[in-house]
């Protein structure tokens, strides 16, 4: 559905220039829900705007449904626009329209009846039936999110951009709006690509993400992969921002009793590798080697079925390097970060 062939987007001019894509290649499937995370200035949001070429690469190729964007004239530019709906972090509604004549916007040219038999179909959808009549600033920051997404997909777009769509709302309703994303892609087959700096919106309804850094992309796979075994120092660190198992260095450092450890003890973190099925790795390795497990920070959570996270803990018992091999056998990768 999308593809971008080795896209770069340059700002100015010579040595004052600035490079915000660099040399980006990117294939994203009919119907899939894609994320690209990365900080702030990673270039993550300039490169949305270069899929819908309201940023005009420098140099590569832009190609969305089989027609290559990059190759287009403006006056060509603007129907195919229509097939990409976007929405954004600030709603971008109009405070003086109801939300109808919001979401019927896009729709200019088309005849009332069917303008607001599409309306009402569309406030259906995202589940604001009764405010077809209210205003903006009648309605709280997921509602506005809701309508600018009705709004998007007003004109019957085969992909949908969303640029830190759930970065301005609170986590409860950043859910909702993350659910009703996944049941539109669902229900009408989009495309979805969703730009974010929160790890939790690509775990929560991505398959596929693309890490970026400096205008790059330093990593692209499936999110259970990335976030499991990371190969960049830029993706590593930005899980640990998100996860509490890189808070033991810390109390290392500090030289905290909790990390303290008696002759023959093992500090030990835990990583889930792979995907397989959920198993009591934690009990068996227990039972089965007679070793004694404290957990002191622990960090899970279930991605595609499979375990995601790990946890740090001290074990305990003569068998315990043993042990550690054992969790190996099992898809788990197990890290010695202090012995007693």
């Amino acid at each position: 559905m999308i593809k971008l062939v080795h896209v770069s987007k340059t700002f100015g001019d010579g040595e004052t220039g600035v490079h915000a894509v660099r040399d980006v290649s990117l294939e994203i499937a009919p119907g899939e829900i894609f994320g690209i995370i990365g900080y702030s200035g990673a270039g993550k949001s300039t490169l949305v705007r270069c899929i819908n070429l309201l940023e005009r690469p420098t140099d590569g190729t832009v190609t969305v449904d089989g027609q290559e964007l990059t190759r287009m004239p403006e006056r060509d530019l603007r129907a195919v626009r229509k097939k990409i709906g976007m929405i954004f972090q600030h709603f971008n509604l109009m405070p003086s329209r109801t939300v109808a004549q919001n979401v019927a916007f896009p729709l200019k040219g088309v005849d009332k009846a069917e303008t607001d038999r599409k309306v009402k179909e569309l406030l259906e959808l995202v589940g604001l039936p009764d405010k077809a009549d209210a205003y903006p600033s009648q309605l709280s920051g997921g509602q506005k999110q809701r309508v600018a997404i009705a709004r998007a997909l007003a004109s019957g777009p085969k992909v949908l951009l969303c640029d830190e769509a759930t970065s301005a709302l609170d986590p409860q309703t950043t859910r909702s709006i993350l659910r009703l994303i996944q049941d539109i892609n669902q229900k009408t087959g989009i495309t979805v690509v969703i730009i974010t700096h929160e790890m939790a919106v690509v775990k929560d309804i991505c398959r596929r993400v693309a890490v970026m850094d400096g205008g790059r992309v330093v990593e692209e796979g499936d999110v259970f992969s990335i976030f499991s075994s990371p190969r960049e120092a830029v993706t590593r660190s930005f899980i640990s921002t998100t996860s509490n198992l890189s808070k033991v260095e810390e109390l290392m450092e500090a030289g905290s009793p909790i990390v303290d450890l008696s002759p023959g003890q093992l500090l030990v973190r835990m990583t889930y590798i792979q995907k397989s099925a959920s198993e009591a790795i934690i009990s068996d390795l227990s039972r089965r080697f007679g070793v004694d497990i404290n957990i002191i920070y622990s960090n899970l959570e279930v991605i595609e079925d499979a375990p995601l996270g790990g946890l740090v803990a001290v074990l305990g018992g003569d068998r315990a390097q043993e042990a550690l091999e054992y969790w190996t056998s099992k898809n788990v990768r197990a890290e010695v970060l202090k012995r007693g």
